[in-house]
């Protein structure tokens, strides 16, 4: 059990002093991004270069799929036919192209590299912010144009010092450089921290959250849902007193169960009675099996589908939504087939064999989603895309649109939905072969980021990547751990450990009370710090596996 190891801490967990550095990298990102030309450009094809490599490798990751403000330079880059000899434009072009999509570009960026004098080993070093060994006959062109940071030199420090009179070609070769810096200090510190330590704290930061009733409570009064979250997080500690305590919520569920198997207390139905199911599932008791069964089929009930009059014809069929509404959407689904997985149900049940239409329509793939949809409140039809991602439910997604040149547009994917796709299908069956889930498993390669949850425009909305982002971690952890994903390859090739970056994020993120909390963004309740304390409990608890 890793919890019962040590674990590397990436970052210092020591609050920032002034600006973050993801801070000083939208305030110049977002200003340099008005100077794209109308070809795709930001000018000098070193000027695109630059624009490119930081846009990758800031903390935000971008890929081209996130826009044009990155995809119509990648395009103008694989155009571009210098008129003289121009290894340092090579050089940078190929580290872009490279950053941009390894696989993809292999071959041009392998022909430039070559070039200019370099393997492509040597930039996918450079890329994952390592210290590479530079080939001796460089020209000095490439070595001057190459954005390598000084050694020690801290992305923070390259971006605090541009003056408001740095120029623009300036400010694109420093955000370029930065982004070199700020993935070699990303990398793990070698400082060594105790993973079940964390996870009892902050499990002694719930149990001093708890109200008068026993239980935690929102206006004075008991919350079932958060008292599931709290008392699956209480059963996850190694102290048997502590365990103890989640008794007196599970039985307060269990009397909370309604005729129809619902339990809740007034709101949020399917939410409630899922994580419900979740906390009676992991306490193990028998007196809880026959509650647990009448949830479960109380969620399969529910579901959209012929029942109701649906047809597999019909947008929302197989969806799930909150129970009291009528329109599913992606993330009750994954809670609910997170129960029914929980409560024994297989992977051939008829609830999850529905789910896959659903799934499917929520999926930025066209092949298995030709179909367009048009909500009473857009103007415009939606279509599926086709990078693989997930959005909300069909046709909407709260990261936005991205409008296409026929007057149609493409529902934004973004990280906690794709996850919640990649779990979904998982648990309805689908093999790592099948092409729908190959398809959502390199989205995340491309999008692979503990700094946000990735998908929204950030370079619009700098705080929009951080709503829901301790749902995202915890969605990333139970979709990678039930597909068997153990490592992450990104685009330049750098392999990620994601159960132990995980836990050194986490890790860094706790508060000195023990507890987490959303402070950038406090949307979907993460500004309320037991919810998002036992939304990283969770997490921590599926990476320790």
């Amino acid at each position: 059990m890793l919890f019962a190891a040590t674990v590397l801490l990436g970052l210092a967990a020591a609050p920032p002093q002034g600006p973050s550095v993801k801070e000083l990298f939208d305030r110049q990102l977002s200003q340099l991004r008005e100077t794209q030309q109308s070809d795709g450009s930001y000018g000098s094809r070193l000027d695109t270069a630059y624009m490119v490599v930081a846009l990758t490798l800031c903390p935000r990751a971008y890929r081209e799929d996130d826009g044009p403000f990155i995809s119509h330079a990648v395009r103008w880059l694989l155009q571009y036919k210098p008129a003289f000899e121009d290894p340092g434009g090579d050089a940078v072009t190929a580290l872009a192209l490279l950053c941009a999509d390894g696989e993809r570009y292999r071959p041009t960026l392998t022909r430039l590299a070559e070039g200019a004098g370099l393997s492509v080993s040597v930039l996918q070093t450079l890329a994952a912010g390592g210290q590479a060994a530079l080939p001796d006959g460089l020209s000095t062109q490439v070595l001057r144009e190459l954005p390598l940071p000084k050694a020690g030199q801290s992305a923070k420090a390259i971006l605090e010092a541009l003056g408001p009179e740095a120029g623009i070609a300036v400010r694109l070769a420093a955000v370029a450089t930065a982004g070199i810096a700020y993935r070699a200090q990303s990398k793990p510190s070698g400082e060594k921290i105790d993973g079940r330590q964390v996870y009892e704290r902050g499990i002694d930061y719930l149990l001093s959250q708890k109200g008068k009733s026993g239980l935690w409570e929102v206006y004075g009064k008991p919350e079932p849902g958060i008292s599931a979250l709290c008392a699956r997080a209480l059963l996850g500690s190694q102290r048997q007193a502590v365990q103890q305590q989640a008794i007196p919520v599970l039985d307060f569920l269990r009397g909370l169960q309604k005729d129809s198997g619902a339990i809740y207390d007034g709101h949020l139905p399917v939410y409630v009675t899922s994580v419900a199911v979740m906390a009676l599932a992991a306490g193990g008791r028998e007196q809880d099996q026959e509650a647990i069964a009448k949830a479960a089929q109380y969620l399969a009930t529910v579901q959209t589908d012929e029942g109701e009059g649906y047809s597999e014809a019909d947008k929302f069929y197989g969806g799930i939504g909150y129970g009291n509404d009528l329109r599913p959407d992606l993330s009750n689904l994954q809670y609910a087939m997170q129960a029914l997985k929980d409560a024994g149900r297989e992977a051939d049940d008829p609830a999850f064999q529905r789910a896959l239409v659903f799934l499917q329509r929520v999926q930025n793939r066209s092949e298995s989603n030709p179909e367009v949809f048009q909500d009473a409140d857009k103007e415009r039809p939606v279509r599926a895309g086709n990078d693989g991602g997930a959005v909300y439910y069909p046709g909407n997604s709260p990261a936005g649109t991205i409008l296409l040149a026929d007057g149609s547009s493409v529902a934004r994917s973004y990280g906690s939905m794709t996850y919640a796709l990649l779990k979904c299908y998982v648990f309805a069956g689908l093999e790592r072969s099948d092409p729908r889930v190959q398809a959502a498993v390199d989205w995340i390669q491309r999008h692979w980021t503990l700094e946000v949850n990735p998908g929204f425009d950030t370079l619009r909305d700098p705080r929009a990547g951080f709503q829901g982002l301790y749902y995202y971690y915890l969605s990333l952890a139970e979709a990678l751990d039930a597909a068997g994903v153990e490592r992450i390859q990104v685009p330049h090739g750098e392999s990620h450990d994601w159960r132990l970056e995980l836990l050194a994020k986490l890790a860094a993120e706790q508060q000195q009370d023990g507890s987490w909390v959303n402070q950038e963004a406090s949307r979907w309740w993460e500004g309320n710090p037991v919810l998002c304390t036992a939304y990283a409990l969770a997490a921590l608890q599926v990476a320790g596996r």
